[in-house]
C-alpha cells in the first residue's frame, strides 16, 4: 500500500475543512471563559454545519473557490450559535404541524 495517495487525501480533506476550522475558531476567540469541551462542540459543531452548508450553496448557486470558502468562513462563525435556535425553530415547527393540517384539512366540529 503506497502512502502517497492517503496523504493526498488527507490534505485535500482538511484544505477544503479549513475555511470553517479557522471560522470556528475566530468565533471562539470572542467567547473567552469557555472550557475545552466547550470549545471542542464549537469547532466540531460549527466546521461540521459549514462543510455541509457551504456544499449545498455551491451545488445550487455553482459559485466555488474564494466565494465558496468565505461562505463557509461565514456560516462556521455563527454555525454554533446559530444550531440550537434553528434546530428549535425547527422542532416547533414539526410540533404544530399536526394541528395545522387538522385545521386546513378536517371539517371543523360546530
Amino acid at each position: 500500500m503506497e502512502l502517497r495517495p492517503i496523504l493526498e487525501t488527507a490534505a485535500e480533506f482538511l484544505g477544503s475543512l479549513s475555511p470553517s476550522l479557522l471560522g470556528s475558531a475566530v468565533a471562539q476567540a470572542w467567547k473567552p471563559g469557555l472550557s475545552y469541551r466547550q470549545r471542542f462542540v464549537q469547532w466540531a459543531v460549527g466546521s461540521t454545519v459549514s462543510y455541509y452548508a457551504t456544499l449545498a450553496i455551491v451545488f445550487s448557486t455553482g459559485w466555488d473557490g474564494l466565494v465558496a470558502q468565505s461562505i463557509g468562513f461565514g456560516i462556521a462563525l455563527l454555525a454554533y450559535d446559530a444550531t440550537p435556535k434553528v434546530a428549535k425553530a425547527a422542532i416547533d415547527t414539526l410540533a404544530s404541524l399536526p394541528a395545522r393540517l387538522a385545521d386546513r384539512f378536517l371539517p371543523k366540529k360546530d
